[in-house]
């Protein structure tokens, strides 16, 4: 299973990717696969979901927008900080 991890800021992304392979995790920068009409629509693809939560933890991230489980079918929204208000 792979977790996708959306930003707003193409800087938050590649901070974020950058923090996960500094933590020992590999990554591949994507489109976001759910277009949500404002942002870069960068994203970070990880298969260890732990590790990212972990990477969140201790990192300020804002723009995040929202993060996706995809199993090689079909996007599920875990997170989306516009209905999480």
């Amino acid at each position: 299973m792979d977790y996708i991890f959306s930003f707003s800021s193409r800087n938050s992304a590649l901070r974020f990717a950058d923090s996960v392979s500094s933590s020992g995790g590999s990554y591949k920068l994507v489109n976001s696969p759910i277009k949500s009409g404002s942002g870069c629509g960068l994203a970070v693809k990880c298969n260890d979901y732990s590790l990212c939560s972990n990477v969140l933890n201790y990192g300020h991230y804002a723009n995040l927008k929202a993060v996706y489980s995809y199993d090689g079918e079909e996007y599920k929204t875990l997170y989306d900080s516009s209905s999480s208000e």
